[in-house]
Formats: structure tokens, sequence, C-alpha cells
């Protein structure tokens, strides 16, 4: 009649699996009420499903005549000052301790939504990929137009014609196309040159 002893882990942890099977709140308790600093009281109302048979007969007579009383009730380990500053009253639960709790199995559309879910995961990031597809193939840039300002050894000078006019650089744009031309002959000769504004 001693019973056995666990630790506050693993109580917690069979307490709560309990909870889960029963669909059992901790907000508004139907079958398991925590007791603050003492443990978990057993509060279902319990209604016998068979008869009773003899030898349960027998037992019912027994804990009759002795007028007990059983609680079930699971507790966290607790020291002697925890009992004595505080007492709370239990109150018993009923004789007989067997349950008969009824479970109507939910069949939840889970698959469904997965698929439905992967679908449009699929779509958003196959859209996500071919925007910027298609936002480059139909999209043409502005083309720029240009002005030739001069023609230096064979070597076109251009600008852009929203720019400002480089009439006045022309002398400097030419000594540096001549030089650059010097050193770069044959297939590093450019065909032309894009001069853009200037300092003054």
């Amino acid at each position: 009649d001693q019973g056995f002893e666990v630790d506050d882990s693993s109580l917690t942890q069979a307490v709560s699996t309990l909870r889960k099977m029963l669909k059992d709140s901790t907000k508004s308790p139907e079958f398991v009420k925590t007791v603050p600093k003492r443990g978990y009281q057993f509060i279902a109302t319990v209604e016998r499903s068979a008869p009773l048979s003899s030898s349960d007969q027998s037992m019912m007579t027994e804990i009759a005549e002795n007028d007990v009383e059983p609680i079930l009730t699971f507790a966290h380990t607790t020291t002697t000052e925890d009992i004595a500053s505080e007492t709370i009253e239990l109150t018993p639960i009923t004789k007989i301790q067997e349950t008969k709790v009824e479970v109507e199995p939910t069949i939840t559309p889970v698959l469904a939504s997965t698929n439905n879910n992967k679908w449009l995961t699929f779509s958003l990031l196959l859209a996500a990929f071919i925007m910027p597809i298609l936002v480059l193939t139909f999209t043409n840039p502005a083309e720029s137009e240009f002005r030739t300002l001069a023609e230096v050894d064979g070597v076109k000078v251009q600008s852009p014609i929203n720019h400002l006019d480089l009439s006045s650089w022309l002398p400097a744009i030419e000594k540096c196309v001549l030089h650059y031309n010097t050193n770069h002959t044959g297939m590093l000769k450019p065909p032309e040159v894009i001069a853009t504004g200037g300092q003054t």
C-alpha cells in the first residue's frame, strides 16, 4: 500500500500525456486538476460500466464497512515547510475508481491540405523564377542616340545627344585618341570612342 516514487519530470510528463489522450485542458480541466505546490488531483466523476462481479462486491462491502474513501492524488515531492505552510483540503473522488472514456476517431484531411500547400509553394517558386526572365526578355532598354563630333585616325568620336556639347573638349579628346592609337594598333584599335560630359 506504499505505492512508488517518481521524480517530478516523469510525473509531469505522464500527466501531460494523460491530458493529451483525454483532450483535457489545463485552463478548465475535466479529469486532472493541478494543485499548486502539491501535485495533481483526479477530479472526474466515475461510473461503473459493467455490473459488479462477486469479488468486486466483497471489496465494496469491505470499503463500506471500513468507511474509507480512496483519493487518487499524484504529488510532487514536498518539504515539511511546504506542508506546514499551506493546507489544501482535497475532495474525495468516488468510491469506485474506474473510468469509461469513449473516444470518437476523427479523420482530418491533412493529406489534401499538404498537397495544396505543395502546389502553392511550387507555383510561387516557379513564378519567382520566371518573372525576371520575362522582364529581361520583353523589355528593351532605350537605345541611346549619338551624334558624331569628329573622326580621328579612323576612329569616330561620338557623344550622346542628351549630353552637353563637348566641342570645347574636342582638341583634348583628339589628342587622347591619337596617343591611344599609337600604342594599340590593328585589332586593339577601337572602332569608336564615346565621350560623355566634362568639366570646364
